[in-house]
């Protein structure tokens, strides 16, 4: 019997993209969504990933309660069925607390979803991005339905975070936050929404920087000495999963675990701080709330589950501070530097961090 082999395309540290979330019927004890940025075909298949969050919490068999769960499917849009491949389990901080994986699927383990269900919506929502995905053009999303009619591309978007370097409107984020983009949006801790252009890009090290044609009450200050301390402790601000948590700022603490990034990467540093989708391009920020780094990517758990039977949680990657500062002086950008070392209490870091890290909409596509 022929089998399927999941995640041949994962790579070991995965960018903490931006995330298009979309809602799912849904019954009262959850709210389901499903995020069709993660749509990816799979050889003659393809997968996408499914969240629910549950009202309460929720007794796992391993002893611990979860409050809310991902799970990735394997899918076929040529009849509809599908097949769970993994499933995630939260707790209430939202740390992954469990992991089920199967490696190999049987093509006669697919079965077709029930009628009205969230699985169901989410295949089909994900069976139009998939066809999106491969044939690019107006009306491609409805090919994946037999007999649906034609429709004119739609504006969609994604987001991630971004740093206010500058009072004068720069914005430094990850360029994986705003590649392949029509439109840049973005929005601060005031609800304000701006529009933006890209000003520069470095590929290599992920950053991006936006230009908006208004000023912001307060800039991030870097630490004049920027180069990370192994168990210092730091703090992440961000929009992760806007759909799920809101359109707030997020707070996360920590520590450096690592003066290094992924497979040895001098340019990134590792840490601590819990950090999902959405959060690439925020700040980490030292005791005395400056800037030490960029959040750019998590290790991927469940391909690390898959490969060594261990699942690490809350191995993160941020861009050293000394990378951005390079990088911000090469674009010529008057951004603050500071060596005052006076630790502030963790809601007075929260406070500041969140009056200069924004939120930063990847818009593509055309309005109809």
């Amino acid at each position: 019997m022929r089998k399927l082999l999941l995640y041949s395309m994962i790579v070991l540290a995965a960018p903490v993209w931006a995330v298009d979330w979309k809602p799912l019927p849904s019954p009262a004890e959850y709210r389901a969504t499903v995020d069709l940025d993660s749509v990816k075909p799979q050889k003659k298949f393809a997968s996408f990933t499914l969240r629910r969050a549950y009202s309460g919490p929720q007794d796992h068999e391993s002893g611990k309660q979860y409050y809310s769960t991902r799970s990735v499917y394997i899918m076929d849009c040529s009849d509809g069925s599908a097949a769970l491949a993994v499933t995630q389990y939260y707790g209430e901080d939202r740390k992954l607390i469990n992991a089920n994986v199967r490696p190999n699927i049987k093509r006669s383990e697919f079965t077709a979803p029930e009628s009205g269900s969230d699985v169901e919506t989410a295949i089909k929502l994900s069976c139009e991005r998939l066809a999106s995905i491969k044939d690019g053009g107006p009306g491609a999303a409805a090919k994946a339905q037999p007999g649906a009619t034609a429709k004119p591309s739609v504006r969609r978007s994604s987001s991630g975070s971004g740093i206010i370097v500058t009072r004068n409107g720069h914005i430094l984020t990850n360029q994986h936050v705003v590649r392949d983009c029509d439109a840049y949006e973005v929005i601060d801790d005031a609800s304000r929404r701006l529009k933006a252009a890209l000003q520069a890009v470095d590929n290599a090290k992920d950053l991006a920087l936006l230009i908006v044609q208004e000023e912001f009450p307060a800039a991030a200050s870097l630490r004049r000495d920027a180069a990370p301390r192994l168990g210092e402790s730091v703090s992440v601000v961000g929009y992760p999963l806007v759909a799920v948590l809101g359109t707030r700022p997020s707070v996360g603490f920590g520590h450096v675990s690592s003066t290094v990034g992924v497979r040895g990467n001098p340019s990134q540093m590792q840490i601590s701080v819990p950090v999902q989708r959405g959060n690439s391009g925020g700040p980490v920020l030292d005791q005395a709330g400056n800037v030490i780094g960029v959040v750019v990517s998590k290790l991927d758990a469940l391909k690390v589950a898959q490969r060594m039977g261990d699942l690490p949680q809350n191995v993160n990657f941020a861009i050293k501070g000394e990378i951005v500062r390079a990088f911000l002086e090469a674009q010529n950008v008057p951004f603050a530097a500071s060596a005052d070392a006076t630790k502030l209490e963790n809601t007075d870091i929260a406070s500041r961090g969140s009056a200069v890290t924004v939120r930063v909409r990847c818009i593509r596509g055309t309005d109809h």
